[in-house]
């Protein structure tokens, strides 16, 4: 199965990303939670967490919702919604390295108001930056 053969809309991609990003708003109230269950439990203070702290758990916690649902079903809540889902080249599962290199060129691609996603529109294979990057691609299940 070659991933370029199914090539699937920006607005999809869009909505699933909106979707697993108001998913991720539960994972973070969570994650925090626990983190200042653990703090109380450790020093019977009820106080906020340290920014780098609080800010590593963040991103770390995001990260691991991204892999674990990219690695072990080839897409996110978001994406099976949507009915996407994320191969290797070639049609493969996509490996722990693909899903770090994919998740920081998403950021990348954020914290440039999604700019990057235009190159979707350019590129032959309809592949943004984070798919150029990674080795991977998106395509409708």
């Amino acid at each position: 199965m070659e991933p370029t053969n199914k090539k699937v809309s920006l607005l999809r991609i869009v909505a699933a990303t909106i979707y697993d990003s108001i998913l991720m708003l539960g994972v973070w109230f969570l994650v925090g939670s626990l983190a200042l269950g653990v703090k109380f439990v450790f020093t019977g203070e009820v106080s906020s967490l340290n920014p780098f702290t609080g800010m590593s758990l963040v991103i770390l916690s995001t990260w691991l919702y991204f892999a674990m649902f990219w690695i072990y079903g080839g897409k996110t809540l978001g994406m099976s919604s949507w009915k996407l889902r994320i191969v290797s080249q070639g049609g493969n599962q996509i490996t722990i390295t693909q899903t770090i290199i994919r998740f920081l060129s998403n950021i990348f691609t954020i914290s440039l108001a999604g700019i990057p996603l235009f190159l979707r529109r350019i590129n032959k294979n309809n592949r943004s930056l984070s798919d150029l990057l990674s080795k991977t691609s998106i395509i409708s299940d």
